[in-house]
């Protein structure tokens, strides 16, 4: 058997593999913080609609937070998009568990670590990352 002819199927199979392994702390890291900056832009998305415009600029830190945590996710090999999506609803589950001081305390934690990896970006995922938070704005708060 020709060994070229056996790589889609070791690659295929790597995959199947790889997607039934138990994820790593990394891989719940992200989830957890996108949970968490998630809920905390749709209480400032809340308190916008209510007349609190000073929390805008919270509010687009907070989205670039959670949109650099996905892109180095993505750019980290982590493509599964239904594994992404499930392990955020466990993530989201897991959340309402816990107390509002660890939830806030997680939030601002995630929030610094997520600005962190967006100065950390090249210009061209900045701008992506930029992109995705000006919809994310426009469903929150129609902006």
């Amino acid at each position: 058997m020709n060994l070229l002819r056996c790589i889609p199927f070791l690659l295929a199979l790597h995959a199947a593999t790889a997607s039934a392994q138990a994820p790593t702390e990394r891989e719940l890291h992200t989830p957890e913080c996108v949970a968490a900056l998630d809920a905390r832009s749709e209480d400032l998305a809340r308190q916008i609609k209510a007349g609190q415009s000073e929390s805008r600029p919270l509010l687009v830190s907070t989205l670039e937070a959670g949109a650099a945590f996905i892109g180095q996710a993505y750019l980290q090999g982590e493509r599964d998009e239904a594994r992404s999506q499930a392990q955020l609803a466990e993530a989201q589950q897991a959340q309402k568990k816990l107390p509002v001081a660890d939830l806030v305390a997680r939030q601002s934690s995630c929030a610094q670590e997520g600005a962190r990896l967006l100065s950390q970006t090249d210009v061209i995922s900045r701008f992506v990352i930029s992109r995705l938070v000006q919809r994310r704005m426009q469903k929150l708060v129609g902006d």
